[in-house]
């Protein structure tokens, strides 16, 4: 006798369901409403970024931060900053460009809006959040800020920075800096240029010179409705990591909440709208 389940799993295995999967695959997805997973990049962006800079003094997703740090570096400033910290922020600028440079190519080769290149990129994202939040929760590397704890001569204790660094800070930041890069290419395949997800500067300037910024009704101004909201999200993200860094959940709970929303972004792909194809 056949059971229900292998009758299913016999359907499945037909030639014609494996060819309807692999043309959902296939398929370009409708961009319409794409924003939506692009706003939840922007609260990743500020989680991350704000609890990576608390943790290493350097930011894993806004670079311009990361190149003026270099930029004082070279000549030894800040001088409170610990010796070479420089380094860390070097190495997520590069690591961020080759995370964009791998992202783009893999949506420039296989398709930019093709279904599973899309889901490949979020999964992609949120592996490589999950390797770092592992490690952090076993724990490999720290899980809230590094200080010194001392006693003064007026035996009050004193938190100040360590004057150096470990080199393990350089896994978290390298992995982070990477699939970070993914959300902005992500922006630019799916057409919405007004939505970086990693940076505001040129989101603020685009907002505040938008002639239609107080004028145009709630429905009739996408851009600058797509903005404003980036912004709100990016700094709840932020206020979120601050506030997680210094609870019990520490770095790793943040980063388990951004592998969540990532899975998601992942699982939302697969089931998102297909373009239409319109016949010729």
């Amino acid at each position: 006798m056949v059971t229900d389940n292998e009758a299913m799993r016999s359907d499945f295995e037909k030639p014609g369901a494996k060819s309807q999967v692999r043309q959902r695959l296939d398929a370009e997805i409708d961009a319409k409403w794409a924003d939506l997973i692009l706003l939840g990049c922007f609260f990743c962006s500020g989680l991350i970024d704000s609890m990576a800079f608390n943790m290493y003094a350097c930011f894993v997703s806004m670079q311009t931060g990361n190149t003026i740090f270099v930029g004082l570096g070279v000549n030894g400033q800040p001088d409170s900053a610990p010796r070479y910290s420089w380094a860390k922020s070097l190495a997520a600028i590069v690591c961020f460009a080759l995370g964009a440079l791998f992202f783009s190519t893999l949506h420039r080769f296989f398709g930019p809006q093709k279904r599973w290149v899309l889901i490949s990129s979020f999964a992609i994202q949120a592996l490589l959040i999950a390797i770092v939040a592992i490690i952090t929760t076993i724990p490999v590397i720290p899980n809230h800020p590094p200080v010194v704890v001392t006693r003064n001569d007026t035996k009050f204790l004193t938190f100040t920075m360590p004057s150096t660094f470990p080199g393990s800070d350089f896994a978290a930041i390298t992995i982070l800096a990477f699939q970070s890069a993914g959300q902005i290419v992500a922006s630019r395949t799916l057409k919405y240029n007004a939505m970086p997800t990693v940076v505001l500067t040129s989101l603020y300037c685009d907002l505040m010179s938008d002639a239609q910024l107080f004028t145009a009704p709630l429905g009739q101004n996408a851009d600058r409705n797509r903005r404003f909201l980036g912004a709100v999200l990016l700094l709840c993200g932020a206020i979120s990591g601050a506030f997680l860094t210094k609870s019990d959940a520490g770095f790793k709970g943040g980063l388990w909440i951004a592998v969540g929303i990532k899975v998601i972004m992942t699982i939302a792909w697969f089931f998102w709208k297909q373009k239409k194809v319109v016949a010729k």
